[in-house]
């Protein structure tokens, strides 16, 4: 009789132990699964993407100053004048304008017309038919470009030297010798109308070395 209720108590305690096992197994098995079903629905983290400000952004060349042209004087002094051309020279007058005449060819025209900002400088000895004159004015890639083949076609004799270049003609006219140099240097147009290449020449040496003091920031 005791042993019978022994095995009782032992088989009792057994299903006990089962049974607890099972329970937490279950337990298990429903953690497990939501867990799974807690990542399953968990988005993945974005990976970073390129940021719009670290963009280069293109910004406009600079607008380079107005172009300076000195007054008369400075472009050629009068002393320079009178040993270029005779001591008994003067200086007849300036305008801020490219002047239409002593225009060869139309499109020297053009050019005089076109310019934005412009000087014309006459010297000469009074009483008489001597003299010269000097045409600075800004010039348009367009127009330099026309410019220097209309002046070839013509016969002129060119070359180019650093930033510059030059354009020169001479003839034989009712009143002695003329000499015709045009300069091109960026966007400064140069033409002095003389009695000698020599003249011109220094003449437009001249007004460019003042054009190029005055305006510091043009690669002329």
């Amino acid at each position: 009789m005791h042993d019978e209720c022994e095995k009782k108590a032992v088989v009792r305690t057994r299903r006990r132990v089962t049974v607890a096992a099972a329970s937490a197994l279950l337990t298990m098995v429903a953690l497990a699964g939501c867990a799974a079903t807690s990542g399953g629905d968990a988005s993945p983290t974005p990976a970073n993407s390129p940021s719009a400000s670290s963009s280069t952004v293109q910004m406009p060349p600079p607008t380079p100053d107005p172009l300076i042209i000195p007054g008369c004087e400075r472009l050629l002094p009068l002393a320079s004048a009178k040993s270029l051309f005779s001591d008994a020279t003067e200086a007849f007058g300036e305008e801020d304008s490219a002047p239409f005449r002593d225009h060869e060819i139309p499109e020297v025209e053009v050019v005089a017309s076109n310019a934005a900002v412009a000087k014309y400088c006459i010297w000469g000895v009074p009483n008489s038919d001597g003299g010269f004159s000097l045409t600075v004015g800004s010039i348009t890639d367009t127009d330099a470009a026309n410019l220097s083949a209309a002046l070839l076609s013509a016969g002129y004799l060119s070359a180019t030297s650093g930033t510059a270049t030059t354009f020169e003609n001479s003839s034989e006219g009712e009143l002695g010798s003329i000499a015709l140099t045009h300069y091109l240097v960026g966007d400064v147009w140069i033409f002095v109308h003389g009695t000698s290449t020599y003249l011109t020449t220094e003449v437009a040496d001249s007004a460019l070395a003042e054009i190029r003091a005055a305006n510091p920031d043009r690669s002329l």
